[in-house]
């Protein structure tokens, strides 16, 4: 039979099998092997990757002990809430597509999916942009990680026919319960705190529907998903991109820009991570979408109902408040105990620490990322 998914599926079992070995002998592991092990022997990771035979055993003999090492190795700690939502009426567990909100190119995802292997529950598969595959080892590694691949393109019929295509496969992995999906609620982070839900992907999901709005969307169950990071990662980054988008009009990202960007994420403290897994889209929420009198209208409800989810489950940190005291000028949640001066010490010099070499502007764009969800702005 045709495997009408080649292009932007993950790795079957068989392939993860054949892939590994050659991936265990590349630059990027050997470099990952000095960071994460600098107490074993270089061919530790190298023979680890090596051994495993399917997705399963790596996520469980590597990945989940790589990020339980970067949790104590960047002084973070993560905690959950709301996994009873995967599980149905009858008992079973469902598969769901997992609408998240997006800081982390990787990290996100990753923190999602140790929560669930942790609590033995099934790991999702994971939509990720084309763009991030420049290198083929990442490639490699994040399709034998149940990486589903985005198709990225300026031009707007091949974005059209690659969009369908993965509405389309989306739908046909989540409605038969193999497994669900996670993917971003927008095109890449949010850059400056502003965590809504863009039209275009709810577009996209509903392009595989044979049937109505309502029918559509109650074929393909919805989760939205909040990860919340205490310190943000390459928070002066996103700022310095959008500056520079604001000076000249446009911002092209650089070869190896993304890689870097996960690089660092991975790198960097982010303190207290919270994930949340919110009820899924209910009937009576999609009944209010389908209201709307024009086939926009009900999109745009509906990213308004999910939004309305998302910045509810959203954990605010003492660093979000202190920012938003900051760029308001105020006391008020100190005055209200939702931080402490030196809560507020401690941002203001991590974050005048990531601005070393930058525009002097970049420093209150930074303080807004945090506070975007307290500012009037929103």
């Amino acid at each position: 039979m045709q495997d009408i998914y080649e292009d932007i599926r993950p790795y079957t079992d068989a392939e993860v099998a054949e892939a590994l070995p050659k991936l265990a002998k590349g630059k990027l592991i050997a470099a990952a092997a000095r960071y994460l092990y600098p107490d074993k022997d270089p061919d530790y990771l190298p023979n680890l990757i090596a051994s495993c035979k399917t997705t399963d055993e790596l996520q469980e003999k590597v990945v989940a002990e790589v990020l339980y090492r970067n949790l104590k190795g960047t002084n973070s700690s993560l905690t959950h809430s709301g996994l009873e939502n995967f599980t149905k009426s009858d008992g079973s567990i469902g598969a769901y597509v997992l609408l998240s909100t997006h800081r982390d190119i990787v990290l996100d995802p990753a923190f999602v999916e140790y929560v669930l292997f942790t609590n033995g529950l099934p790991g999702t598969e994971i939509s990720a942009g084309d763009n991030l595959l420049e290198m083929p080892e990442v490639e490699v590694t994040m399709r034998a990680n149940r990486m589903v691949k985005v198709v990225r393109s300026d031009n707007p019929r091949v974005l059209y026919t690659a969009s369908r295509h993965l509405s389309a496969y989306i739908r046909d992995k989540v409605t038969s319960g193999e497994r669900s999906l996670w993917i971003s609620h927008r095109g890449g982070r949010t850059k400056d705190g502003n965590d809504r839900t863009e039209t275009g992907l709810l577009k996209m999901l509903d392009m595989s529907g044979q049937g109505s709005f309502l029918e559509n969307f109650s074929q393909l169950p919805i989760m939205p998903v909040t990860v919340s990071y205490e310190y943000e990662t390459c928070g002066a980054l996103k700022t310095l991109e959008l500056y520079r988008k604001a000076q000249q009009g446009f911002y092209k990202k650089q070869p190896g820009e993304d890689v870097n960007s996960m690089l660092q994420g991975f790198l960097q403290e982010k303190g207290r991570i919270q994930v949340s897994f919110c009820k899924p889209l209910s009937q009576d929420d999609l009944l209010r979408a389908d209201e709307g009198l024009h086939y926009n209208d009900k999109i745009r409800i509906l990213a308004d109902i999910l939004d309305e989810k998302l910045l509810a489950s959203f954990k605010l940190w003492p660093t979000n408040y202190a920012a938003a005291d900051m760029v308001k000028g105020t006391k008020e949640y100190l005055e209200r105990g939702l931080y402490t001066l030196e809560d507020k010490e401690k941002l203001t010099a991590r974050l005048h620490k990531e601005c070393e070499g930058m525009p002097e502007e970049i420093y209150p764009g930074l303080l807004k990322l945090y506070a975007a969800h307290l500012i009037e702005s929103r």
